[in-house]
């Protein structure tokens, strides 16, 4: 009993890290920390996986191959209004087999607006042997459940409205239409059938169809479809490719047909205007006497040019007579002399005139004789008058022929000029004949080509029509699926179990990530810089008696760690805290560690009074003051354990009655003997006790009152140690006041609750109102959950075995 806390060494606080902020932990240790939820995360995605593996229906997939080749030349026609389509791309054709028409072709084929809605897998044929469904109706489910009787009763799986009862190989009348069961049904305990729009349908059929060209090197297109029904996965693309060939080889032949229709229409037209062109080129020719225009031009240039030089010839002639006749008439005629006219003679036109000729002799010889007579005779002779006389009558015809003469030769020039002006008029008139006769010949010559080459389109297209189009073959047909193609089921368990893995691993980061609570010493010696007197493990009693969360509060706290921790002392608890009444356990050795290190953490002063508080509410402050309190009394001391948090005293609340207590002391209502409390803690140890008493409006002001410095000090030398259990710091300045009366203060830490910035300012409030703090206590550690954070909890499994035995 005269035992004495001693407390050695010095109470300066450690300066706290600077800026600690969350201790750095590897993302290993974070893993290994959230292990559980990680597994959780993924066991929950492969169960989604399997659940969704379970849920996939069997499909089938069946192929068939077409050879698609271009069409063969000969086709092309010269028309170009003609609509024939020359298609050589397999992307045309691709697209055509996806195409609403041929998809409504197969579909009215394969009745496809009816299938098999559940279950799975099953054979439209073995359950309908018959069915007949209006093309535009509205999408509907039929439910066929199976009777003890072996009929089935059919209700609309919508409505519910049933429809009636009937025997397989019975005509079911639906408002769609109608359905025959197939004898095979009966072994179906239940299935349903559902109904489509002859377009739904349709469409349906073009998603679960795949049309593509595997090799661009090779002119063939796969056609592929996949569908619960392995029949009708083996049909579709079967009747789809006919379909396709069959379309393909009438298009063919009513091409190949209009342009034969046409090309005959054409004939008849063309062959009339070549009949009409070549009556007007025949009629034109003829009026205008047209051999050949090109040589008749030239006929008629030389021809020109040489009656222009015989004009020429001729009218030089005529005026070298005239002017010889002028000379002569003009020259007088001298006796003696020959007469002037003789020099008529001597042109050389006149010179090939035989009878100009015959005048020059008789002229020349009458001349002679007359001047022979005049030798002998005069001029008044009668034989010389006579020669004189006959001479001038030769002169006289002689003029008279050579006019004459030049007379003609004036006219052969005026009948050269009308020639010529003939002429002129003929080569005026060519150009225009030419145009004509070459406009005429070419209509012709282009109506007789066109006529030629439609002749021969016309025998292209006869045979084209007489021959089928070896186009398109099917190179490979769709067989039976024998079984489901790769589902991938594995893959979907894989990915759902990535997905929980990787869920799981966010979450988990996420939580270390909000997690701002203190876990280990280093922690709380981090946050607040002064010594970690001792480390409490969760006491196994209390944690069965906290309250359960809810789900949702779970979940939050799962993700948001620290927060909304709550007291650790239940109501009554005070005999099941460590060492009371349960014996020896981790806890109450914890606090065995606490005392002792109290003892030598100030070893020059003695600590009478220790003031017990924490940064928040929840942060098991009560229930560290409560179980060192047990725990020295326990051994005999004499401790006086006050509840001072008069804002809520949870001591008084848990273990007794709250009537006359500390603040009806402080306020002078009761006397110290009144307000005591005498708890039994086992082996005939007792521990007193000081609840609050009625709760004051002005407790700051109550705990700074003269009286309670002064009760401090009584109690100071009554007892081996006071403990005052006082409000949380952060929230009142009570401990503050308190600890002016306390020998030393001794912050508590929840692991796990307590945030590691409320801490931090804990500290700091106490250093600002220099509180004799002497070091933290970190409580309700959990070994197994927080043994990733501190090396030291590990050990903590090593004490259990030794607890047991000591029970047993």
């Amino acid at each position: 009993m005269n035992e004495r806390l001693a407390l050695p060494g010095s109470t300066t606080p450690i300066a706290p890290a600077a800026a600690p902020g969350v201790v750095p932990r590897t993302v290993w240790g974070a893993l290994r920390r959230h292990r559980w939820l990680i597994l959780a995360c993924l066991a929950a995605g492969l169960g989604t996986g399997f659940m969704l593996v379970r849920r996939i229906e069997p499909s089938y997939q069946a192929q068939t191959s077409l050879r698609v080749s271009p069409p063969r030349p000969g086709l092309q026609t010269a028309a170009p209004a003609v609509a024939v389509v020359e298609d050589d791309n397999i992307a045309t054709d691709i697209r055509v087999l996806q195409s609403r028409t041929l998809a409504e072709a197969v579909v009215d084929s394969l009745r496809l607006q009816v299938t098999v809605a559940k279950p799975g897998g099953a054979r439209r044929s073995s359950l309908l042997a018959g069915m007949a469904v209006a093309a535009d109706v509205q999408p509907a489910h039929y439910r066929f459940e199976r009777r003890d009787d072996l009929t089935f009763d059919v209700t609309d799986a919508e409505s519910g409205a049933s429809i009636g009862t009937f025997a397989p190989g019975a005509e079911v009348r639906i408002p769609e239409g109608q359905l025959v069961l197939a004898r095979t049904a009966s072994r179906t305990a239940e299935f349903e059938i559902a109904i489509d729009s002859r377009q739904g349908a349709a469409a349906s059929l073009i998603d679960a169809t795949d049309v593509s060209q595997q090799d661009r090197n090779a002119s063939v297109v796969d056609i592929r479809y996949e569908g619960s029904d392995p029949e009708l996965v083996r049909d579709v693309p079967n009747v789809l490719a006919a379909n396709f060939i069959a379309m393909r080889r009438e298009v063919h032949s009513t091409e190949a047909r209009t342009t034969a229709n046409f090309l005959r229409g054409q004939l008849g037209t063309i062959k009339g205007q070549l009949t009409e062109a070549e009556n007007k080129l025949q009629a034109f020719r003829e009026a205008n006497q047209v051999v050949d225009l090109p040589v008749e031009a030239s006929t008629q240039v030389a021809r020109q040019a040489q009656m222009q030089a015989e004009r020429g010839v001729l009218e030089a002639e005529r005026a070298s007579l005239g002017n010889l006749i002028s000379q002569a008439r003009t020259r007088a005629r001298i006796p003696g002399q020959p007469s002037p006219y003789r020099e008529l003679v001597g042109h050389p036109s006149l010179l090939r005139n035989e009878a100009a000729s015959e005048m020059l002799r008789s002229l020349t010889a009458v001349e002679s004789q007359r001047a022979e007579l005049l030798t002998r005779r005069k001029e008044h002779d009668p034989d010389v008058v006579a020669l004189t006389q006959r001479a001038q009558a030769l002169e006289s015809q002689l003029t008279s022929l050579v006019t004459t003469y030049q007379r003609g030769l004036a006219n052969q020039v005026s009948s050269i000029d009308n020639t010529l002006g003939t002429f002129s008029r003929r080569m005026d008139q060519i150009p225009g004949k030419q145009l004509e006769f070459a406009r005429l010949s070419r209509q012709t010559r282009v109506l007789e080509e066109t006529y030629g080459l439609l002749q021969t389109r016309l025998k292209e297209a006869e045979i084209t029509q007489a021959v089928q189009d070896p186009g398109v073959r099917v190179v490979e047909a769709a067989d039976l699926p024998m079984k489901p193609v790769g589902s991938q089921k594995g893959l979907l368990l894989g990915l759902t179990g990535i997905a929980g893995l990787l869920l799981g691993v966010g979450a988990g980061m996420v939580r270390e990530y909000r997690d701002g609570t203190v876990h280990s010493r280093d922690d709380v010696q981090a946050a607040t810089g002064y010594p970690v007197l001792g480390w409490v493990p969760r006491i196994a009693e209390l944690k069965e008696s906290e309250k359960r969360p809810g789900a949702l509060a779970s979940a939050r706290r799962m993700l948001t760690p620290g927060g909304g921790g709550t007291a650790l002392v239940p109501a009554g608890a005070l005999p099941l805290l460590p060492g009371t009444a349960a014996g020896p356990s981790p806890a109450a050795d914890a606090y065995e560690w606490l005392h002792r290190n109290l003892q030598f953490a100030e070893p020059d002063a003695e600590v009478k009074t220790l003031v017990v508080s924490s940064p928040l509410p929840g942060d098991g402050k009560s229930t560290s003051a409560a179980g060192l309190a047990v725990t020295l009394a326990r051994r005999g001391l004499k401790v006086l354990l006050i509840d001072a948090d008069l804002r809520r005293g949870t001591l008084s609340t848990r273990i007794g009655p709250r009537k006359r207590g500390l603040s009806d002391l402080l306020a002078g209502n009761a006397s110290f003997q009144q307000v005591l409390r005498t708890v039994d803690v086992g082996n005939g140890n007792a521990l007193h006790y000081i609840p609050t008493g009625v709760l004051p409006a002005d407790c700051t002001r109550l705990l700074g009152s003269a009286r309670a410095q002064a009760l401090m000090e009584w109690l100071r030398q009554k007892y081996y140690l006071v403990i005052l259990d006082t409000p949380p710091i952060n929230v009142f300045a009570d401990t503050a006041v308190l600890g002016g009366y306390a020998d030393a203060v001794m912050l508590v830490a929840r692991a796990g609750v307590t945030p590691f910035d409320a801490l931090v300012e804990c500290a700091e409030q106490c250093r600002r109102a220099r509180l004799p703090v002497l070091g933290t206590l970190l409580n309700d550690i959990d070994p197994d959950r927080d043994r990733e954070y501190d090396a030291a909890y590990k050990w903590q499994s090593y004490a259990q075995s030794y607890y047991t035995a000591s029970q047993a």
